[in-house]
């Protein structure tokens, strides 16, 4: 968040006009929100919750899905992939919720989710089923951008890690409620039951943060008279010419990496070596959800403490140990594997949540079009982890896809140890002194 005072240009942009008046443009809403906590949060946190179940339940219960369309299992799967293509797309999205607002963009994307469930559970065809992947991808990057951003706004920056990871608590939420509750909607209902109540969830959603969500000051918007195309052009330059923002992007690119080459295998991993049920293979599920929850516990007491950087890179060194451990776990028996196992996600976990504050300061006049672009490079990395995963599970050993981890979370570890470094304690959000020229609360390295 900016203090009301920030009226200079930011030459790095690539906006080349002055705000049209002093104060921050305010989205029309009652109050304000400058602290990490509070009913806004809570809102934000249930409606995300129903988001990420809607994106969550499609993995277990894809064959259900697929039985239900008359269609294989392989071709179900290719209507998934109609998800990752619409959540490449964020880039041309950052810069309208940085023109537009946050509340808004968050209000759109829930009516998104609410549409694409009114396709699957009224009509249900294989079309509509497309269209609907295609708008819950959409939904996703809308509202984890406008959402991410809004916390940067409104949240100083001393307490973003505890604001994040509360936030980010709805991911393991749709894991560890969402998915059951929805398996027990299919068991008694069918398969199209989890999205008759999406419906409902989206629609509520949409309304609260309408109701609940106080006024984000933000940069007032800029006289610029260029096309759209052009003007998004010039900002994705203006970011990508900054080294901090080459280093962040690149720096989540590989954490993601690292932890979807061997993820994408684990389940099986499991089977191959321990001869699991499926039933067995749902508690492993849950000992994720569980590690990703505990993690994102501990970002909101670490993080803010220890410093947004140094979080990241505990969370990077503990995964690059965690990856080199778990091909000799088998050998103690199954229980230490999947220790191993939790301890993996718990560490990425932690320095992923960790990053995210770190980055709502990068570039605090253009939040959402800094976002945008990561969640692209999460996109890309999950894309990349999956293809060389499978690939690599042809030699059918658990130690080439962790090797290929570890080096990935080491190699992040070192680019963001040495080309960006934390300022602690100073944040225009909370009216503390600046930080420096350009980059509030952050510092480049020389």
């Amino acid at each position: 968040m900016q203090t009301p005072s920030r009226t200079t240009q930011d030459h790095h942009t690539g906006q080349g006009c002055a705000p049209r008046s002093g104060e921050p443009q305010r989205e029309r809403t009652k109050g304000t929100a400058e602290h990490a906590s509070g009913p806004w949060l809570i809102i934000i946190v249930l409606a995300r919750t129903a988001l990420n179940t809607s994106y969550r339940i499609i993995y277990p219960f894809l064959p259900s899905i697929a039985r239900g369309l008359g269609i294989s299992l392989p071709a179900a799967g290719g209507l998934v992939t109609l998800r990752m293509v619409a959540g490449m797309s964020a880039p041309l999205f950052g810069p309208v919720v940085d023109r537009h607002g946050r509340r808004r963009t968050m209000e759109t994307a829930l009516l998104l989710v609410t549409l694409a469930s009114l396709l699957l559970a009224g009509l249900g065809t294989v079309a509509a089923t497309a269209a609907a992947f295609v708008l819950y991808g959409l939904a996703k990057v809308l509202y984890d951008t406008a959402a991410h951003a809004y916390v940067g706004d409104v949240v100083p920056y001393r307490e973003r890690g505890r604001a994040v990871g509360l936030v980010e608590l709805s991911w393991a939420g749709a894991w560890l409620l969402g998915v059951p509750a929805s398996g027990l909607l299919i068991e008694r209902f069918g398969w199209r039951a989890p999205w008759a109540v999406l419906i409902v969830l989206g629609v509520l959603g949409a309304g609260l943060t309408h109701v609940g969500l106080p006024a984000a000051p933000r940069p007032a918007p800029r006289d610029d008279d260029r096309s759209p195309l052009v003007s998004l052009f010039a900002t994705w330059r203006g970011l990508l010419r900054r080294r901090s923002i080459i280093v962040f992007l690149l720096t989540s690119l590989l954490l993601t990496l690292a932890i979807e080459v061997p993820f994408i295998v684990y389940g099986a991993w499991l089977e191959t070596t321990f001869g699991l049920s499926l039933t067995a293979l749902g508690l492993a599920s849950t000992i994720v959800g569980l590690a990703e929850a505990a993690a994102e516990l501990g970002a909101t007491i670490i993080t803010d403490r220890l410093g947004k950087r140094r979080s990241v890179l505990v969370g990077l060194y503990g995964l690059t140990t965690s990856l080199v451990l778990l091909p000799w776990l088998p050998k103690l028996g199954l229980g230490p594997a999947l220790a191993g196992v939790a301890l993996m996600i718990l560490t990425f976990e932690f320095g992923m949540v960790s990053l995210m504050p770190l980055a709502t300061e990068l570039a605090p006049e253009a939040r959402a079009s800094l976002l945008s672009l990561n969640f692209m490079a999460f996109s890309l990395s999950r894309v990349l982890g999956a293809s060389i995963g499978g690939w690599l599970w042809q030699w059918r050993s658990l130690a080439l896809h962790t090797g290929v981890g570890a080096i990935c979370a080491l190699a992040a570890a070192l680019l963001l140890g040495r080309g960006l470094a934390e300022r602690a304690g100073t944040s225009r959000a909370s009216g503390d002194r600046p930080a420096g020229h350009g980059e509030p609360g952050v510092r480049h390295l020389p």
